[in-house]
C-alpha cells in the first residue's frame, strides 16, 4: 500500500480540531443547528466547485443502485455538526476528539469485522480490541 493512503488520514484528524474551533465560532453568532446548516450549504459549494474543476470520481450515473438508507449520512452529518457545535464549548475539544475517536474505533472495528452496511471484512483479532480499549482508556483519562 501507497503510504499516502496512511497519511491522508492522520491529516484530516489533524484537520478535525481546527474545523470545530471554526464551527463553534459560527455557532455562537448564529445557534448550534443553524450553523450545521450553513457550514453543509458552504460545503455543497466548494463541492459543486471541486467538481467544475474537474475532480471528479465515478460520476452521479450509479444513483438509483444506491440504496435509500445511505442517503442518511447527510442527516447524520449535520445533526452530528449541530451536536459537537453545542457539546465542544461546554466539554472541550480534547475530551470530545478523544470520546469521539474512541467511540469511532470500537463501531469500526464491528464494521471491519461483520461487515455492517457493506463494509469490506477484515480480520479483527483481540490485538485490535486492546489497542481500542487502551485508547477508550486514554479517553476516559483525558475526560475526567
Amino acid at each position: 500500500m501507497n503510504p499516502i493512503w496512511l497519511i491522508i488520514p492522520v491529516l484530516v484528524g489533524l484537520a478535525q480540531p481546527v474545523v470545530m474551533q471554526m464551527c463553534v465560532r459560527v455557532s455562537r453568532a448564529t445557534g448550534d443547528m443553524e450553523s450545521a446548516v450553513i457550514l453543509h450549504v458552504i460545503g455543497a459549494v466548494v463541492g459543486i466547485a471541486w467538481l467544475g474543476a474537474g475532480l471528479r470520481g465515478g460520476g452521479f450515473s450509479g444513483m438509483q443502485s444506491i440504496p435509500w438508507w445511505a442517503f442518511l449520512g447527510g442527516a447524520i452529518g449535520v445533526t452530528c455538526m449541530a451536536a459537537m457545535n453545542r457539546t465542544v464549548p461546554i466539554v472541550g475539544v480534547a475530551t470530545f476528539c478523544a470520546l469521539a475517536v474512541a467511540s469511532q474505533l470500537i463501531l469500526a472495528l464491528c464494521f471491519d469485522r461483520f461487515g455492517i452496511l457493506g463494509a469490506t471484512v477484515r480480520t479483527v483479532d483481540w490485538s485490535h480490541w486492546l489497542g481500542v480499549g487502551l485508547l477508550a482508556v486514554g479517553a476516559y483519562l483525558v475526560s475526567r
